[in-house]
């Protein structure tokens, strides 16, 4: 479970790099009336990332021992953290990356696509950064690897 754990956390500034490379391709062609296949392969793999990500979460969810449905779970920060928030905020935030880029592509307006990317991935990265056990935000037993 180390291995997973180390996996899992490693991975989160892959995600949180392809993220924001992906926001600032889209800034840096907001003007431009392109949607090259470069802009749809960064946009892809970060989405493709994020994904591998959850999967590894889903996994981590079920197996750890920070997960805990107990009575007063709700009352324990760090317990209601993992079992709640954490899931809650990830699940928000690779939706709107998700569902971003599934409307990016679908708009015919080239031009409008990158827009669609700012908004979804910048909003999805908040979120996701937010619900991310950092240790200078939460006191749930998290560090930053």
């Amino acid at each position: 479970m180390k291995g997973l754990v180390a996996a899992h956390s490693g991975l989160r500034y892959i995600v949180l790099a392809l993220l924001v490379i992906a926001i600032f391709n889209a800034i840096a062609n907001l003007k431009s009336n392109k949607y090259e296949k470069k802009d749809k392969m960064i946009n892809l793999f970060a989405m493709i990332f994020l994904h591998i990500q959850l999967l590894l979460g889903l996994v981590l969810y079920i197996i750890s021992d920070k997960v805990q449905f107990v009575e007063g779970l709700m009352g324990n920060s760090a317990l209601r953290f993992y079992a709640v928030e954490h899931i809650l905020l990830m699940l928000v935030g690779i939706t709107l990356v998700t569902l971003g880029r599934k409307k990016a592509e679908k708009t015919p307006e080239l031009g409008l696509r990158h827009k669609l990317i700012l908004r979804y991935y910048g909003l999805g990265l908040i979120i996701i950064f937010i619900g991310i056990p950092w240790p200078f935000i939460y006191d749930v037993g998290a560090g930053y690897f």
